[in-house]
């Protein structure tokens, strides 16, 4: 099972418990400033929090909702397109608008929509409104004048190669493509950014975003929006059709980007009950993960037909809560909560009707609260116990694949959750961590959210010297009862007769290094499991004379095909021979 965890320092247990929660202080968390008399811990920066999409929702049914909103935890509202549709009525002529200008459509008008803005200013959330740029309607007697001119308009013809890069910047995709790239049409949108910008919108979300070119393809259409000065994101589905790392690469210098694949692969293991084999997808492919926004679904995973990409729409929707607590909880990316619409047929879904309120439950809230109360905290991420797990500093989350209830032991992943009692937010249960594993019940939802609001104290490494001053006779008495957790001593020097005994990380002797010899590890070093003595010496994987935690990450490492793996995976006898 491949993992990405961080480089962060893997501390001594005997260390760790000499500190309290509150030893030291650190920043907290930068919130919003706000007019209620309510603080909801709302960072400031829309790229710190979580965005909640009201995909078809009014413009004054989303400011009913602002207090519920701002109590769940979301930093940012995200809007269907404010542009003027075509025609009225079902959800996707909102998506072949007729010009860039703020006009009534089914959402409402422009003094609702800028009502909304001031008003959610006063709860701390930021309004993100959908853009549509790439194209306008495919009747074009319907758009704006001066934009009728074929001059301004590729003509390439419908793309029929998805992984052709110029076919995917310059063909129609339904509606004919936009020539982005052309300065009057970038001033046109940039005229239609700044009117949203000035009654009060914080961010934008550009549809089809794939289809505009880069910079770095003669296409300054992005940079453009850069100048712009608000917060943006792409919508980028699948991949952008060639040479795919280092276009994502040049996007993020401007905007940041959807990462559909990673949440696709996540929403479908907690659908089979698996956990993820994967911790990102262009995150582990160089692209800067602050850039990055992930979903459990999108308004085109559920309101498109299943051949169009409308494959979450029959899914519970505690599957895409379990998806979302995962995504949701990361350190560098942000999330996006789908408010669902009424009906799953495409047909009957229509713009400005009001969707589902779910996203105030307990455990989509919590993880809000999380990732608010955690802003700018390190992360490991890891897997145990059929649990996919996100460490922070500070707390963790905890999600059964399966969506199971019950007691659960998973890993403290680089010892960064401090050791100590939490309560869990979904459940108000208690778990206990310690330097290696956390133990606690989970409830229906399988999810649990737990944290401290104090400031983290980052643990350092043992003094390496002895101590100047001699030890007092109690110290130097030997103790009455074991450490439950100490790690367990393997033999440092080699057989005189080398043995192939086989494979470094092997620890379940099962022929295989995979993730089941990472979890029978750390469940030794908990003592709740038994190692052979061959096993004993093929869970070394650091040879550092003993089985600890750091064993188990670096197999973890070695299945996600990271530096750092020591000796996993190599011959135990070559490993010996070599020394």
């Amino acid at each position: 099972m491949k993992k990405r965890i961080t480089g962060l320092m893997l501390c001594l247990s005997i260390l760790i418990s000499c500190f309290a929660f509150g030893a030291i202080q650190t920043a907290a968390a930068d919130t919003s400033s706000k007019t209620t008399d309510t603080d909801y811990g709302l960072p400031k920066k829309i790229e710190d929090g979580n965005i909640l999409q009201c995909f078809n929702w009014k413009y004054n049914d989303i400011k009913s909702e602002l207090k519920g909103i701002a109590e769940a935890g979301f930093t940012a509202v995200q809007t269907s397109p404010a542009q003027p549709g075509d025609t009225g009525g079902k959800w996707f002529w909102l998506y072949q608008p007729c010009g860039f200008y703020i006009n009534y459509n089914d959402l409402g008008n422009r003094s609702e929509l800028q009502s909304l803005c001031t008003e959610a200013k006063k709860y701390g959330i930021k309004i993100i409104v959908d853009v549509v740029a790439n194209h306008l309607t495919g009747d074009h007697g319907k758009i704006q004048n001066d934009l009728k001119d074929g001059k301004y308009w590729h003509n390439y013809g419908k793309v029929t190669n998805w992984k052709d890069r110029y076919q995917v910047t310059h063909g129609d995709i339904g509606m004919q493509d936009l020539k982005t790239e052309d300065s009057y049409v970038q001033s046109v949108v940039k005229k239609y950014l700044n009117d949203l910008k000035s009654i009060g919108v914080s961010g934008f979300r550009f549809d089809a975003a794939k289809h505009i070119g880069t910079p770095a393809e003669g296409d300054d259409f992005f940079k453009m929006v850069k100048s712009v000065g608000l917060w943006s994101y792409g919508e980028i589905l699948d991949n952008p059709g060639g040479k795919d790392a280092e276009v994502m690469k040049e996007y993020t210098k401007y905007i940041s980007v959807s990462d559909c694949n990673y949440s696709g692969e996540l929403t479908g293991h907690m659908r089979d009950g698996e956990v993820v084999t994967n911790s990102g997808h262009w995150k582990t492919k160089g692209v800067d993960g602050s850039k990055l926004i992930y979903w459990g679904e999108s308004h085109d995973t559920f309101a498109n037909n299943p051949n169009d990409g409308g494959w979450t729409k029959n899914l519970k929707q505690e599957i895409i809560d379990r998806s979302y607590a995962i995504l949701g909880s990361r350190s560098d990316a942000q999330a996006l909560y789908l408010s669902r619409p009424g009906s799953t047929d495409r047909e009957s879904i229509y713009a400005g009707n009001k969707g589902s309120t779910h996203y105030k439950s307990k455990e989509v809230a919590a993880v809000n609260h999380f990732k608010n109360a955690l802003v700018g905290r390190g992360e490991s991420y890891t897997s145990g116990d059929g649990c996919d797990v996100v460490c922070r500093e500070g707390g963790a989350v905890v999600v059964s694949a399966k969506g199971s209830s019950g007691k659960v032991t998973v890993p403290n992943a680089d010892s960064l959750v401090i050791p100590g009692t939490y309560t869990d937010e979904v459940t108000g249960n208690k778990w206990t961590v310690t330097d290696t594993i956390m133990t606690g019940t989970l409830g229906n939802t399988g999810i649990a959210v737990f944290y401290s609001t104090e400031p983290y104290v980052r643990p350092t490494e043992a003094p390496t010297e002895a101590p100047t001053t001699a030890p007092t006779e109690a110290t130097t008495q030997a103790p009455t009862t074991a450490p439950t957790e100490a790690p367990t001593t393997v033999a440092t020097e080699a057989p005189t007769e080398i043995k192939d005994l086989g494979t470094i990380g092997d620890a379940n002797e099962d022929k295989n290094v995979n993730i089941k010899d990472a979890t029978l590890i750390q469940k030794s070093i908990a003592d709740l499991a038994q190692l052979s003595e061959t096993a004993k010496l093929l869970a070394d994987v650091n040879s550092n004379g003993r089985i600890d935690i750091k064993d188990a990450t670096c197999i973890q490492k070695y299945l996600a095909m990271m530096s750092g793996s020591e000796n996993a995976g190599k011959s135990y006898k070559d490993v010996i021979t070599s020394k």
